[in-house]
């Protein structure tokens, strides 16, 4: 059976997307992290294209206010309506993050690449 070289062509490019996009640091970052849950700060954190876009915390999914990542893409910091944090990477599947919110004193916990 022939492969169509559409086929072929489509393939390559995502492949070249892919591969392009790693270079520049941003994507290793791209998932859902999580932790915290053992001490009731369970935080979930969903990250694309190196921005924060998402965060579950307290039952709910705030609203995010901004989302940086720093020149060395070594960390992200982000907020959210009721708080922010800052996320550190410490290995390819694992992070330290600080949470801050309103009322409460700042926390610290390890966070894992779902």
């Amino acid at each position: 059976m022939a492969i169509p070289r559409r086929c072929v062509l489509l393939v390559l490019a995502g492949i070249l997307a892919a591969v392009a996009g790693s270079a520049n640091g941003a994507p290793l970052w791209d998932g859902t992290w999580a932790g915290g849950w053992e001490n009731g700060d369970g935080v979930q954190i969903i990250i694309t294209s190196g921005k924060v876009i998402g965060v579950f915390r307290g039952g709910d999914y705030p609203d995010i206010l901004k989302s940086q990542l720093s020149a060395d893409e070594s960390t992200l910091i982000f907020a959210w309506s009721g708080g922010d944090g800052v996320l550190r990477r410490t290995g390819e599947r694992d992070a330290a993050f600080t949470l801050h919110e309103r009322g409460k004193p700042e926390r610290s916990f390890a966070v894992h690449r779902e």
